[in-house]
């Protein structure tokens, strides 16, 4: 891009957002721009080739595969291996254990001549410090559990590990580690690893890989010769330099994390939750890692300019699932403080919002999750019962569209030739016109239009309105305490529940605007947002400022409701807007999003359930990590995401591309 283009979207950037909010994006931009240039100029080759690996491992000279087990079959989601002690610190209430935890194990290692369990470290722990934390057997049972509550599954290559026993091949696991067998082996069940036929851990054995003599007492048991065999492991010392100067194959890896390192934008992260110190930011950052860098059943493209890799469900992952899994962090708190017994999420984006608080929460006594099937549209005739509600409803921002789409969209009226041709004789309103509504500001051309069908439009609302309190009645929004939950960003269809329903329905948000004040104030309910409250300028947060990206990135295969009817027999069916050939050609993009979002919650449910404390993401990590995204896109990321389409009749936009928001 050159110096005039950037100054030109400077200049766009500033008429739509304003000054504050232009600095901020530039100054953001301009920092991806240098690190996707690096990415770019500097490109990583993963150095793993998955097929060659497995042909080797195939040939007919071979006959062990030797894997080492931590960050090669499992790893910790943390930002740094030594972290493990930092938690463990936490569950012993002991800001000094890391610290005090090494000494011991440098004590013992200085005094033997053979490697170190776990056991003896606890021991000598107790000799130097004391029993303040606990006896020795006490230490050791902690740290045991937080290492097996941390370990989490390296997929891909647990694969490989699978193919080598399919092609008849002895498997041996080996690891230089001070945890007792029993307790690796527990690890290894959890993450499902059950293909191997013998399991060398150096605190046992008494040597270790990093010398060299563990590789020369696996060859004496296995009696086999080094050149029958392959080591396939993320160290360069021990996994690799070492077994491959005594003659064995070698197969290197890099550990997400040291992958992590080489991605320029991602790792800037990394680096901030390094210095924030956040125990539940570190788990979102190295889950992310480890979904990212992990090997993959099939070879993807690791793009250094990006902020997520894996493609959409990278983006699912990364962006989506902690930024909804915070929220219902919120959610939950806020509903048990103000006693609600149910929550109503509101269709479309409440969906995925519904099935990630679900993941958060089940099990637990939390109010009940509800799936409220509403728009605009729907709501708002529905409770038309006054001219005030007509022009209410149009007030609503409305970009360039004609007048038979306005008033399809907005009132449910069929503008036929001949009420067209009315409204032009008598000067009215023009068939070229086109209607266009900014800042709640109404033209005298289109007030007369409303005045005119002002009896169609309130017939309209008589004859949805009914229908409408009969499915209400039905899904209990009428009965006992009883919460909206949306995206955002005024209360509007929480004032209209209000008026329609004439009781209080309270409303929780991930932002809200500063109109949502009139709307508390009127009808004295909660209207609370969990990123951002009653907020003046869309400068304020880039929730706000990108509202159409991030909804889309919440979106739903499902059709828009327009309104409901009766059937026949007076059951209650909703009449939906056809979907677009652009939204079904959307819906397997969308689903790999959504499949991301959803395995970013069911990990971070994991880890809140393991016993390593109370967690909590901190809100403005998965804020700034949103407009980091958006701001900074890559072409590798915008071309996952450009295509997929959503509807905004309501707004006059028609069908909305991701591509309309990304071309800025």
């Amino acid at each position: 891009m050159t110096n005039h283009q950037f100054l030109r979207k400077v200049l766009r950037y500033q008429k739509t957002y304003g000054a504050k909010a232009t600095v901020k994006r530039s100054i953001n931009e301009i920092l991806n721009r240098m690190r996707r240039s690096i990415g770019h100029s500097h490109p990583h080759h993963v150095l793993f080739d998955r097929h060659a690996l497995l042909t080797k491992i195939e040939h007919p000279s071979i006959k062990l595969v030797i894997f080492d087990i931590f960050d090669t079959l499992i790893t910790r989601p943390l930002l740094d291996p030594e972290n493990t002690k930092h938690w463990i610190a936490k569950r012993l209430d002991c800001r000094h254990y890391p610290e005090r935890r090494r000494v011991a194990e440098m004590s013992l290692r200085e005094a033997r001549n053979t490697d170190v369990s776990l056991a003896n470290i606890c021991i000598e722990y107790v000799r130097l410090f004391g029993t303040t934390e606990g006896d020795a057997q006490q230490l050791q049972s902690i740290e045991e559990s937080v290492e097996l509550v941390l370990a989490q599954p390296l997929l891909g290559m647990i694969e490989v590990l699978k193919m080598a026993k399919q092609a008849g091949k002895k498997v041996a696991l080996a690891s230089d580690m001070f945890l007792p067998s029993s307790v690796i082996r527990k690890i290894l069940k959890k993450c499902n690893i059950f293909e191997y036929d013998a399991l060398y851990i150096s605190s046992e054995v008494g040597v270790r890989k990093s010398t060299g003599e563990l590789f020369h007492h696996i060859i004496e048991e296995e009696q086999i010769l080094p050149e029958q065999a392959i080591m396939i492991g993320d160290h360069p010392i021990s996994d690799q330099l070492i077994p491959e100067q005594l003659g064995f194959h070698v197969t290197a890896l890099e550990s997400p994390l040291t992958l992590a390192e080489n991605f320029p934008r991602l790792n800037a992260w990394i680096e901030k939750v390094k210095l924030s110190g956040s125990s539940a930011d570190e788990l979102v950052l190295g889950n992310i890692v480890r979904t990212f860098f992990q090997v993959q059943p099939r070879q993807l493209l690791l793009d250094r300019a990006s902020l997520t890799q894996c493609g959409r469900y990278g983006i699912g992952y990364a962006i989506v699932g902690p930024l909804l899994a915070t929220f219902s962090e919120w959610l939950i708190e806020q509903a048990n403080a103000d006693n609600i017994k149910r929550l109503y999420f509101l269709a479309r984006e409440g969906q995925l919002m519904k099935d990630i608080h679900e993941i958060l929460t089940a099990g637990y006594d939390t109010p009940q999750s509800n799936y409220l099937v509403l728009s605009r549209r729907a709501i708002s005739v529905a409770m038309i019962r006054s001219h005030d509600d007509i022009l209410a409803i149009a007030r609503t921002d409305y970009q360039a569209n004609s007048l038979a789409e306005f008033l399809l969209r907005r009132f449910g009226l069929t503008l036929d030739n001949t009420i067209l041709t009315t409204l032009e004789r008598r000067g009215i309103w023009s068939r070229k016109r086109q209607v266009e509504i900014h800042a709640g500001q109404i033209d005298s051309a289109l007030l007369a239009v409303l005045d005119t069908l002002s009896v169609e439009i309130h017939r309209r609302a008589a004859r949805e309105r009914e229908p409408m309190l009969s499915y209400l009645q039905q899904i209990k929004l009428m009965e006992g305490s009883a919460a909206l939950v949306d995206v955002g960003y005024a209360g509007t269809i929480q004032g209209r529940l209000c008026d329609l329903l004439e009781r209080k329905i309270q409303g929780y948000y991930m932002v809200t605007r500063e109109a949502a004040a009139e709307v508390r104030a009127r009808y004295g309910v909660r209207i609370s947002g969990c990123f951002g409250e009653d907020l003046a300028t869309p400068d304020q947060s880039p929730l706000l400022r990108y509202n159409v990206p991030l909804e889309m990135f919440m979106g739903s295969d499902d059709p828009q409701i327009s309104h409901y009817r009766y059937q026949n027999d007076r059951t209650v069916v909703g009449v939906y807007n056809p979907l677009s050939e652009a939204e079904k050609a959307s819906i397997p993009l969308r689903s790999e999003l959504r499949a991301g979002a959803l395995a970013f919650a069911r990990d971070y449910r994991s880890m809140k359930d393991s016993g390593l404390g109370k967690l909590r993401i901190d809100p403005s990590l998965v804020v700034d990590i949103f407009r980091d995204f958006w701001e900074g896109t890559s072409e590798f990321e915008r071309a996952q995401i450009m295509s997929i389409a959503t509807d905004d009749h309501y707004c006059g936009m028609g069908i909305v591309h991701f591509a309309t928001f990304l071309s800025h």
